[in-house]
Parts: C-alpha cells; structure tokens; sequence
C-alpha cells in the first residue's frame, strides 16, 4: 500500500501563492496614447513666446534714459593713450549703452596697425569696456617713413605717438627686396631670442645692423665694437662671446670687431 505524505500550507503561504499567480495571470494595461506631439507644439510656443518678450525687452533698454553710457574704460593698453582708443571706437558718452553696435565698434578698434586683439562688453548700467591686446615691438626699424615698430611674428606696423619705448634701432633692411617679409621675420625671430634668452646682453645693445636675410652685425652701448653674428642659434654665440671676454679679462681697446658666426670659433678683427 501506497504511502502518502501530507502536505501542509499555511493560510500566509496561501495568500503570497495566490498574489503571484495573480500577477501572473494579469494582463498588461493598455499603453496610453502617446502626446509628444502637444508637448512639441507647447515648447514651440512657449520659444516663440520668450523671443518676443527677449526683442521687446532689448528695445526698451535701447530706449531707456538708466542707461546712458557716462564711462569707457579702456584695458590693457600701454603703448595706446586711452583717448587714443576711445577715438578709434568713435562712441560718444551720454548715448545709450544698449544701442551701440558693439560688432561695428570691435570692427573699427581691431583695423589699427597696433591692435593685436579686442573686446567690448557692456557693464549696466552706465559704462562700457574695451580691451585690448596691442602688438608689443621687439626693435624699432629704420625705414624711409620714419621708424616703426617690429613684433616678433615680424609684422611692421606704425607707432602710437603715445608710445614710448627704448628698443635697440634695426636698420638695413630693404623693404622692397623683402617683399614676401621673410628677411623681416628672420630678424624679428633672432631679435626675440636674444631679449628672451640673454636679458643682460640685450640691455647692452644700441643697434642691429643687417644686410642680408641670414647675419647681422650687433653694435653695443658701452662699447665701440661691433659682433658679427649670425641668426641661427644666438643664445650660443653670446656664450662663445662670455667666454672670449672672460679668457682674455676684458675687451682691449684695439678691438675693432668680433665675429661670433662660425662655429666655436671667435675671430677678432683689430685696429690698425
């Protein structure tokens, strides 16, 4: 005979039996009807909306007496008077802060030889503030309308006549041999190295001769002699010349010159 084990089931066993088989039979629920499209047309809305409230807004700003430009400060000029700034700008005081074309304005300021780069912004409610970077010059070149500056990139540009600067005089550069800038730039390059990586070498030079795009001749303060260098590596020949001055305890009077442009090597011209 059979035997037959009983099986026993609590009433709370009964009830979480009966919710899972109650899940399991439970249909999903019928998806509701999608609105994105109400939600696009209450965004659009709401955009166009700001937009008319944004023009409406900005007119009466342009319009409005509290905002009467009293200031223009100008940032970051030290070769440039600020008058100087403020005149390019050609903005008045006493206009109205929001009606001026800041566009129109940055055009005129950054078409200046000097004006590497500018920007204006407004500060409510009365002033308005122009910065600029101006072009700093590395030598004043010597040319047939007078002297003008010489940046680093090798552009040449006129100076302010607020601009006070003690730079060495470059001269001998034919600007009409050097019509695509390259014997420019070459000088602005070695003329950048040499205020860089000498400083107290730099301070001492008064002039920088060139007549081709590759050697100059450097003519010093103090003295009355002349270095023959050339552009390539100048850092190096300083230290050939540091070097020569320190093994022969100082420069003698009969020196007429030292040529610093081939390799380890110092070659000293004397008077006659």
């Amino acid at each position: 005979m059979s035997e037959y084990n009983p099986i026993y089931i609590s009433h709370k066993i009964k009830n979480v039996q009966s919710a899972v088989n109650a899940t399991l039979d439970t249909k999903p629920a019928p998806r509701k009807r999608p609105r994105r499209l109400a939600r696009w047309v209450i965004v659009i809305t709401l955009i166009s909306l700001l937009g008319v409230g944004i023009q409406n807004a900005y007119s009466s700003l342009a319009d409005s007496d509290f905002f009467l430009m009293t200031h223009i400060r100008v940032h970051g000029n030290s070769l440039m008077s600020e008058a100087e700034v403020v005149a390019l700008s050609q903005l008045q005081v006493g206009t109205n802060l929001f009606a001026c074309d800041i566009t129109s304005v940055t055009e005129r300021v950054a078409q200046h030889p000097m004006v590497k780069k500018v920007l204006l912004h407004r500060e409510p409610p009365e002033t308005l503030v122009i910065s600029i970077e101006e072009r700093q010059p590395v030598g004043l070149l010597n040319t047939p309308n007078g002297l003008m500056g010489l940046d680093e990139s090798g552009k040449i540009f006129p100076l302010s006549p607020a601009a006070q600067v003690d730079l060495p005089i470059l001269t001998g550069v034919d600007l009409q041999r050097d019509q695509d800038g390259s014997w420019a730039s070459a000088l602005a390059k070695f003329v950048t190295e040499l205020q860089i990586h000498t400083p107290a070498f730099w301070r001492e030079i008064s002039e920088i001769c060139t007549d081709n795009p590759h050697s100059a001749t450097v003519y010093l303060v103090a003295d009355d002699l002349a270095l023959r260098m050339r552009f390539e590596n100048p850092e190096k020949q300083i230290r050939n010349f540091r070097a020569y001055t320190q093994a022969t305890s100082g420069l003698g009077t009969d020196l007429a010159y030292i040529d610093l442009r081939y390799r380890d090597q110092v070659i000293v011209g004397r008077r006659q």
